[in-house]
């Protein structure tokens, strides 16, 4: 279990650090599930999930090769390099390229958004992409920094971040925002499931674009009452949600739900 929730990666920070030893690609009992979810979207609404621009053919090529030898895999026959790729690996997969507007997503292959939808932000530069999240717009600080840290990447030290939320469904593909009320209709948070993004950042060595992993880990609030280590999760998680200002509870669709939430998590 991934618990960046502990308050160990608090939200609304940039927080990259170097992948080190840690594997790049996970492989792990997720595996065959995602990657029949991705089949499913994939042949059922390829263009809510997959996109790609002009231009972006050898990038997707690169990543394509580089995951291949990775994982020592062949990948099966698909329309496009990166759609591929994705089809190997639990992780969403994305691909970045600069321009004159600074650093642009350009090719995705997204079947599991966190509450997003790749043809919403395909072919917009970062700042864009980041327009709706609180602190990293056009402008800001962090945005600024953003473009700096993907201009420095280096092909040899791969990064990571974690980011997550809480919803009230283990639904895989979630595009859509939730409804205000999502942790069932009893005076406390009845269903909620805690979704942990690992995302990683590699700077593609021939083409300069940087390859952008997605894995997503979904565990049930009952999975982490029943840890050994219940009292400092659950405490991070409450100081997490307290910490959050106005916007950013917005923004994590906690506003409505937060005293509620609050309550499940003191054991009340």
């Amino acid at each position: 279990m991934h618990t960046p929730f502990d308050g160990s990666q608090p939200l609304f920070r940039i927080g990259l650090a170097p992948l080190g030893d840690a594997a790049w690609l996970e492989r792990d009992e997720r595996l065959p599930r995602y990657l029949a979810e991705k089949e499913r979207l994939l042949s059922q609404d390829r263009d809510a999930v997959f996109g790609a621009q002009p231009g972006s053919e050898a990038a997707q090529g690169e990543a394509l090769r580089l995951i291949e030898s990775t994982l020592n895999t062949p990948a099966p026959p698909s329309d496009a390099p990166l759609m591929a790729a994705a089809r190997l690996v639990a992780e969403d997969l994305a691909i970045l390229q600069t321009s004159p507007e600074g650093w642009r997503l350009t090719a995705g292959c997204i079947c599991f958004p966190s509450s997003w939808s790749l043809p919403d932000k395909l072919g917009k530069p970062l700042h864009e992409v980041h327009g709706p999240v609180p602190d990293f717009q056009t402008g800001t600080r962090n945005a600024t920094i953003i473009e700096r840290i993907f201009d420095n990447l280096r092909p040899d030290e791969p990064v990571i971040r974690w980011n997550w939320s809480l919803y009230g469904t283990d639904t895989l593909h979630h595009p859509h925002l939730s409804p205000p009320q999502r942790f069932g209709r009893g005076d406390r948070a009845d269903t909620v499931y805690v979704r942990v993004e690992r995302q990683t950042l590699r700077k593609l060595p021939q083409t300069g674009a940087v390859l952008f992993t997605i894995g997503i880990h979904l565990t049930p609030l009952e999975a982490i009452e029943a840890h050994p280590e219940r009292e400092r999760l659950t405490q991070g998680l409450i100081h997490q949600i307290e910490a959050l200002d106005e916007a950013q509870s917005e923004y994590k669709g906690l506003r409505a739900e937060r005293e509620r939430l609050i309550l499940r998590l003191k054991g009340r």
